[in-house]
């Protein structure tokens, strides 16, 4: 029976649909989007190399893994609470902008798009950092050549410790206008993972820091990065469960995440790690069923997510404007010399 109902016509066509537009978008990559792209950004050049690597990189992941997880949701929530159910049959407009994202996340215009809406920070290297720094001061802490295990533990450690610090910047007054849009979403689905702000400048915390400070095999890199994934796509499932007390300490689950996507703004179960959530104070049990989810500003919704995305980031652009201008007179009082009194 479960056979049978995978080899559904309709998952079959979905299947070899997201095969199609997969196949599609690398032939547009290499055909279309240089390998190496050079921003002008306020005078200065900024090169963002080895495009075609780090955009394949991510799509075969994506495209073998998302699969791998629709199938488990699938298999533990059953058709009717199923992320498919929920984004074929009753196709909400919430749901259909998580589709979206994801899809133009997919096309070559996207790694462009977030290059000049961050003004390259999001691509810059950490690993280049890291030797600018070890340049600098002498000082190259590296843990390549250690067991591989404890490399992945370790930098895992230190990924979800970024990663965590990283998040709860964004729920910050500022950056809060660029990552509302993921809070935006009004049901859960697996893609709702991928649905992010191209300008999401707080990315240079969370993903590059950790490369700074550390070195280590590529082998390591690649299972984190694959775990992280991994954990981001699960805790956006359909999925109703706290998972027991791995969900209170090892990694984060839906529900404990569903918390955290229902209250506006609130920096709570911040990490993926609940770890660091717990010592530094914004760790929160869940209940044990669903609650709504979603933000009071309002969004349109639906396949056409560009206006959301450009309103939120002229927000935050003013924003981060009138932070500078009140930084910057409240600087000045305090540097004016004060007149003497006759």
């Amino acid at each position: 029976m479960a056979i049978r109902r995978l080899l559904h016509p309709v998952a079959l066509s979905v299947i070899g649909a997201h095969l199609a537009l997969v196949a599609l978008g690398w032939w547009a990559l290499l055909h279309v989007v240089p390998d190496t792209l050079t921003l002008h950004v306020f005078g200065r050049e900024h090169i963002v190399s080895e495009v075609h690597r780090r955009v394949i990189d991510r799509t075969v992941e994506l495209s073998v893994l998302l699969p791998i997880i629709f199938l488990l949701e699938y298999l533990w929530t059953g058709w009717e609470e199923s992320s498919l159910r929920h984004l074929l049959v009753e196709r909400t407009a919430s749901g259909w902008s998580d589709v979206a994202c994801y899809l133009f996340q997919l096309a070559p215009a996207w790694t462009l798009v977030t290059a000049v809406m961050s003004f390259g920070v999001v691509y810059i290297s950490g690993e280049w950092l890291r030797g600018l720094l070890a340049q600098a001061t002498g000082i190259d802490l590296t843990i390549a050549g250690a067991p591989l295990p404890f490399q992945v533990v370790l930098l895992f450690l230190l990924y979800t410790f970024f990663d965590y610090w990283s998040h709860r910047l964004d729920h910050s007054r500022v950056f809060w206008p660029l990552h509302r849009f993921h809070h935006a979403a009004e049901s859960f689905s697996i893609l709702t993972a991928a649905r992010v702000h191209p300008a999401v400048f707080t990315a240079v915390v969370g993903a590059v820091l950790p490369g700074v400070l550390l070195g280590c095999d590529r082998e390591a890199l690649a299972e984190v990065g694959l775990a992280i994934i991994i954990i981001r796509l699960v805790v956006h499932s359909r999925v109703e469960s706290n998972f027991g007390w791995i969900g209170r300490w090892i990694v984060q689950s839906p529900l404990h995440h569903r918390l955290h996507h229902s209250l506006n703004r609130m920096p709570i179960n911040l990490s993926l790690l609940p770890l660091w959530d717990r010592l530094f104070g914004t760790w929160r049990d869940a209940p044990q069923v669903a609650m709504r989810i979603g933000t009071p500003a309002y969004y349109r919704h639906g396949a056409w997510i560009v206006p959301d995305l450009w309103r939120d980031y002229c927000e935050f652009g003013a924003g981060l404007r009138k932070l500078v201008i009140d930084r910057s007179r409240r600087l000045n009082v305090v540097l004016r010399p004060r007149r003497s009194t006759p």
